[in-house]
């Protein structure tokens, strides 16, 4: 098992300064999509942002929902 490495409260300080000097940087569609997008891998190798994986399941859930409403829905009586 790995050996967890602790950061000093010097560089933790130091990260933050860097992580909200570059808050601002992205537009305001990336500000508004943000809480969709997985918080742990915010980008992938091309660099575009990754989905929050609940945001994929809820879709997939929505859309099995609704073709099992229209397969009930619009079945022909009697068959």
């Amino acid at each position: 098992m790995e050996k967890l490495e602790f950061i000093s409260a010097e560089e933790s300080r130091a990260r933050l300064r860097i992580a909200y000097r570059q808050s601002g940087d992205e537009s305001f569609v990336e500000t508004l999509q943000r809480p969709f997008l997985n918080p742990v891998e915010q980008r992938n190798a091309k660099g575009k942002r990754n989905l929050h994986p609940l945001f994929v399941v809820g879709a997939v859930l929505l859309l099995l929902a609704g073709a099992t409403m229209a397969f009930f829905s619009f079945r022909i009586p009697g068959l």
